[in-house]
């Protein structure tokens, strides 16, 4: 992947996808700080639906083949401690299975390190520890009260929204059925 280490030689901090990627470039990514945001769901969601979507032939095919690669590269990133982000690339009617993205990394990954992806290690990608990512006197406030306890399952996380509580973005309550 001699073009991922020229982007990241060039400054680049964030690759998407790195589905394919191989050990040794995996170990670069981490060696350089630079952080991937796998987007397993996508490539999940595009087998299974593409076809029903007017995905083109070949387009199906490439998916195919990523999709044969993608937990085996979520394990080659963890084995090199590369830096992972949350994100789906999910749109349009795709869009509700955006949770589902936890119980895929969940193969490879921890509750705890999940949430981490989502949150803090996300933060620091987009150069904003301490305001986002943390609860701490200052920060912008997303909170979120969830219905169990999501580090030992982080399937309630992942119920699209069926077990979350209460939901508070940038300090303002959007969702709260604890207190009607």
């Amino acid at each position: 992947m001699p073009l991922l280490r020229q982007n990241l030689d060039f400054g680049v901090r964030c690759i998407e996808h790195a589905t394919l990627i191989d050990a040794e470039t995996a170990r670069f990514v981490a060696g350089r700080g630079a952080f991937v945001v796998p987007t397993m769901v996508i490539i999940e969601q595009l087998v299974e639906t593409g076809r029903q979507l007017g995905f083109p032939p070949q387009s199906q095919a490439k998916a195919e083949v990523a999709w044969k690669s993608a937990i085996a590269s979520l394990d080659i990133l963890r084995r090199a401690g590369v830096k992972l982000c949350y994100g789906t690339d999910l749109l349009g009617s795709l869009y509700t299975r955006q949770c589902r993205e936890f119980t895929l990394r969940a193969q490879v990954y921890t509750p705890l390190e999940l949430l981490r992806q989502a949150t803090s290690i996300a933060a620091e990608m987009m150069m904003q520890a301490g305001q986002l990512g943390c609860i701490a006197e200052g920060a912008h406030a997303d909170l979120i009260v969830v219905h169990g306890d999501p580090l030992a399952d982080i399937g309630l996380v992942a119920a699209d929204g069926a077990r979350l509580r209460v939901i508070v973005r940038g300090g303002e309550v959007v969702k709260d059925v604890l207190t009607g």
